[in-house]
């Protein structure tokens, strides 16, 4: 917790400050323009006040996820009752549940990105020493943490009572517990999310499990374990023989490549199954948490007789492929303030692209056509022969997919020619989690395999005590995998499920600073002017100290924030078959 205080007080009061109000703000706007109960609030309402009301023999059978949002509610309005605060449990107050909730979502937030692997404490003593690091600051971090409070599909639902909020709270209060080592208190809030949302499963099982298995396994070093730019077969002998995954960072790695000359996503799925094969024992021991919540949800689908616990009829698991095509285009919509360098790199001239946005290495990491044609193909089967549009998707138009769905189908090619979208938004995304590599490339020769051989028969070097900085590729495949489950199972398509992995991923994104911008010389004899001074703090504070992405990022946010609270509070419509009752757009 000296972390957490640490950052409080460099600055993280100010963006858990502006949070609050910005959510109080926007609170007060629907509870006093829709004080009713909206949409699937009918129903989450009306059963909160059941268990108000000690009634626990009763469930609404349309609701279809755990009773967590009640109990959090029970045990807050009773905290309340005993302050004597409670005016009551009408729909309004109800709402409170996610604003009393963002209080804590701060704070766990901000330690949670500070274990995470894009936060470099190092880098806020001495930011000259460390500018080459892709790394945060605390001025950054305080400022991601804004932002990613007000992404908008999780600002909207602070004024509804809705799961969602508080569902990926209890995930964020994993994920901190899992950071920090402490297994039990982990396994218990893993429990806890279970009783929000049956999805939550994947992530406090598979996700943190896949995770804690590639942390059990130790990184093969090039050159050691692992030639220099290893092919299949040197992968395959040197995860079995030193139980080592080879696990390049994400920059360095490819989709493609299983010659000498390229890192890529396949040989590292390979690695790890084969060195987690080798040491079975220290990964089944590594697993026992996640196995153990696994076999808790397993008991729960037993006992209910299936996953969904109401409706059951119109929420029948399916499997559901496209969901991972329409998550690509849902990022680049919602980031593409953080991934806009990547498609400068990606799709334009050099030569067009602002200096202090240069990668070359970006663009050759774009797929060659060897791996372009088979994955585009693969998604082109899965468009035809696997979309799926649920009778709620169409039949609805107070939601936003409703119009998406339109779109999609209003000409039989229209599904097809997206795929190319699906394509590029997807390369941009996963590339993003490497940051703006510089492409440079070690002088050291690569040792050839028969070195790698001869090395084997003596004692190997230590591991390295501390790695270098980045996501890696292992960090990467868990999470598609994560991901995947958590969505390929669900017929409806909505925006609201894409919030955990939307912000699992946000907070693994690498800083980018404009490295070509450098300070100049300290024996350099500078103006001291006033606007030179006003000049250089503006720099500083904008792009060339602090990622300017942020900013954009920010004001992208309050903009759809800014928008979709205004159509939902005052461009309401009525349908004919229910004259005098507004419905909403909502997400």
């Amino acid at each position: 917790m000296e972390k957490l205080f640490d950052a409080v007080h460099e600055g993280a009061l100010i963006p858990l400050v502006l949070v609050v109000l910005a959510v109080r703000f926007w609170l007060a706007k629907v509870m006093a323009i829709v004080p009713e109960p909206y949409l699937d609030e009918f129903f989450h309402v009306h059963q909160a006040q059941l268990y108000l009301q000690d009634r626990w023999d009763v469930w609404h059978p349309k609701i279809t996820t755990p009773p967590g949002l009640y109990l959090v509610t029970y045990l807050l309005f009773s905290l309340l009752n005993a302050m004597g605060l409670s005016e009551g449990d009408g729909a309004s107050m109800l709402r409170y549940t996610t604003f009393y909730g963002v209080t804590i979502w701060f704070p766990l937030g901000m330690n949670g990105l500070m274990r995470s692997e894009p936060f470099d404490e190092e880098r806020n003593n001495n930011l000259k020493k460390t500018k080459s690091l892709s790394r945060w600051s605390i001025g950054e971090l305080n400022h991601t943490l804004f932002n990613i409070c007000v992404f908008p599909p999780l600002f909207f639902f602070y004024g509804l009572y809705y799961t969602d909020v508080v569902s990926a709270q209890f995930v964020l209060l994993a994920y901190n517990l899992f950071s920090q080592g402490r297994t039990k208190s982990f396994v218990l809030a893993g429990l806890c999310t279970l009783f929000f949302r049956q999805t939550n499963i994947f992530w406090v099982s598979v996700f943190f499990g896949g995770l804690k298995v590639c942390q059990s396994l130790p990184n093969g070093r090039p050159g050691i374990e692992f030639p220099e730019s290893p092919t299949i077969l040197d992968v395959v002998e040197g995860s079995w023989q030193h139980s080592s995954i080879y696990n390049p960072l994400v920059s360095q790695a490819w989709f493609e490549g299983l010659g000498r000359s390229n890192d890529n996503y396949l040989k590292s799925g390979l690695s790890i199954a084969i060195a987690g094969f080798s040491s079975l024992g220290t990964v089944l021991g590594s697993l026992i948490p996640h196995l153990f919540l696994l076999g808790a949800f397993g008991l729960f689908v037993i006992w209910n007789q299936g996953v969904v616990l109401g409706d059951k009829e119109n929420h029948v698991a399916s499997i559901h492929l496209p969901q991972m095509l329409y998550i690509w285009p849902y990022f680049m919509f919602f980031s593409f303030p953080l991934l806009y360098p990547y498609m400068l790199n990606g799709i334009v001239p050099l030569r067009f692209v602002p200096r202090f946005l240069h990668s070359r290495s970006i663009k050759h990491q774009f797929p060659r056509l060897v791996i372009l044609v088979p994955i585009t193909a693969a998604m082109l089967i899965i468009v035809h022969y696997n979309t799926i549009v649920h009778p709620f998707t169409l039949a609805d138009n107070r939601h936003y997919m409703f119009y998406v769905f339109r779109l999609l189908l209003r000409h039989p090619l229209i599904k097809y020619a997206s795929v190319s979208v699906y394509v590029l938004c997807a390369w941009a995304t996963v590339t993003a989690l490497g940051g703006l590599p510089s492409g440079q490339k070690s002088s050291r020769p690569a040792p050839t395999r028969i070195e790698i051989r001869h090395n084997l028969q003596f004692k190997l070097p230590p591991p390295p005590t501390k790695l270098a900085p980045g996501n890696r590729v292992s960090f990467v495949l868990v999470w598609l995998l994560a991901t995947s489950l958590s969505l390929i199972t669900a017929p409806l398509v909505e925006p609201r499920y894409f919030i955990i992995p939307w912000f699992i991923w946000r907070m693994h994104i690498p800083r980018s600073r404009p490295e070509s911008l450098d300070s100049p010389p300290k024996d350099q004899k500078l103006p001291r002017s006033q606007s030179w001074r006003f000049s250089t703090a503006a720099r500083s504070l904008l792009y060339e100290k602090h990622d300017h992405r942020l900013w954009l990022e920010t004001a992208w946010f309050l903009v759809i924030n800014w928008v979709t609270g205004y159509i939902f509070l005052y461009w309401g419509f009525e349908w004919p078959q229910e004259p005098g009752k507004v419905q909403r757009f909502i997400w």
